[in-house]
């Protein structure tokens, strides 16, 4: 998905095959024309939220524990990013998800990644200077639900979007705005039926960007 997160229109989907090349000729551009005065992203986050809900399946987010699914994949490193039985692993580190206690958005608008850390603060005085997460993940369509939903079950609250892009974005919100729907967290009944599930969907609805609200 390119430009999505440094403009407000003419966005282009590039689809990949279950080896991460892309498709070639099938890529997709949605939302060229301007609909309204905020975020124009309409039939954007309709496509990778219908996405994002296929794969992370109707069970998300009971299945957080079993879920086996390929989350990213390392160009540089040639190594595939997985969940895999309550296991986040990038070939090299394994993080088990029920240690993960903060994860931070960073994006300067064409990069973006969320930092997963197994500290709430930094416990040596080298993390703290360099900044040191565990591991680095793309964020995409599949990783920021992912990793809000484990995040806030995990600590009460979900991932930090207090940084901004270094332009025009004072924090990262507008990628909460534009990846994130409440119904991610909640029951396949619309209930959230424990107080984090409550917490991030509550979270996302606040912006009032959910899918059901663009589309009417």
């Amino acid at each position: 998905l390119t430009r999505y997160l440094n403009s407000n229109s003419n966005y282009s989907i590039i689809f990949r095959d279950h080896n991460w090349k892309n498709i070639e000729g099938q890529d997709l551009d949605t939302d060229r024309t301007d609909y309204n005065t905020g975020h124009n992203i309409r039939e954007t986050k309709a496509i990778i939220a219908a996405f994002a809900r296929h794969k992370l399946t109707a069970d998300f987010p009971a299945n957080l524990d079993t879920l086996q699914l390929p989350l990213d994949y390392s160009y540089m490193g040639k190594r595939e990013i997985t969940i895999k039985n309550g296991v986040i692993s990038n070939g090299k580190v394994d993080i088990p998800i029920n240690e993960i206690r903060r994860v931070v958005c960073a994006s300067n608008g064409t990069i973006s990644k969320l930092l997963v850390y197994k500290e709430e603060k930094p416990s040596s005085f080298f993390k703290k200077i360099f900044d040191k997460c565990d591991m680095k993940i793309t964020l995409n369509a599949i990783t920021l639900p992912l990793l809000e939903a484990i995040v806030t079950r995990n600590t009460g609250h979900g991932i930090d979007f207090s940084r901004g892009n270094g332009f025009d974005q004072k924090d990262s919100n507008y990628i909460i705005i534009r990846y994130l729907d409440s119904g991610f967290f909640l029951e396949k009944d619309g209930t959230a039926i424990t107080e984090w599930q409550k917490t991030a969907a509550e979270t996302t609805a606040k912006f009032n960007y959910d899918v059901k609200t663009l589309l009417v």
